[in-house]
């Protein structure tokens, strides 16, 4: 009799979902294939098998991590009750800088990958996107030129992730009260010209 195998798509989503809780509590480094493939039980190979390598099932935990931190993000944007541009895209920022330090680990994950967009899955671009669309909507009351807007709001993540990364590596010293005051000074200044 026949060994009966495990199905391939629950074990890819218990790949991924093991390559998530290590990348949370110990961090990317930590992420090799055989700690996943100890983990979920199964031989190396298949990882392989289910996934282009490691990377793939980084970026499926990226994807995920994508999700996770523009919900927060809008959470908290949403939760600003002045109705100004600037308070929401403030409120937005802020709370980028805040899961950066809360979640380092994930976010770290996001951005040690070096891919072109032409490599990266069309999951994970989609809600890369979609992100970059909602905060769009967050200028829209009062900007009706969308592509503007797109590119506005592109600007502005590149401009206040910069800031994220030197103030958590502490390039610039300071402290996280000095980091969100570079991220308003910068918001604010954008939303003015």
């Amino acid at each position: 009799m026949g060994r009966k195998g495990k199905d391939p798509d629950e074990l890819r989503k218990k790949i991924i979902d093991i390559a998530y809780t290590i990348i949370v509590t110990e961090g990317l480094r930590k992420c090799t294939v055989r700690a996943v493939t100890k983990r979920a039980g199964c031989a190396l190979g298949s990882l392989g098998y289910l996934f282009t390598g490691l990377d793939d099932v980084i970026l499926a935990v990226n994807t995920r991590t994508l999700t996770e931190m523009g919900q927060y993000m809008f959470e908290k944007a949403q939760a600003e009750k002045e109705e100004q541009v600037v308070d929401r895209l403030t409120a937005l920022a802020l709370a980028y800088f805040t899961y950066a330090k809360d979640y380092f680990n994930q976010w770290e994950a996001l951005f040690v990958l070096r891919f072109s967009q032409s490599e990266l899955p069309s999951e994970y671009l989609q809600v890369r996107s979609q992100l970059i669309l909602k905060i769009t909507t967050l200028f829209s009351k009062d900007m009706t030129d969308q592509e503007k807007n797109i590119m506005l709001a592109r600007t502005m993540y590149e401009a206040v992730h910069g800031i994220v990364v030197l103030g958590l590596d502490h390039r610039l010293g300071g402290t996280s009260q000095d980091v969100e005051n570079r991220i308003r000074l910068l918001v604010s200044t954008m939303i003015k010209n």
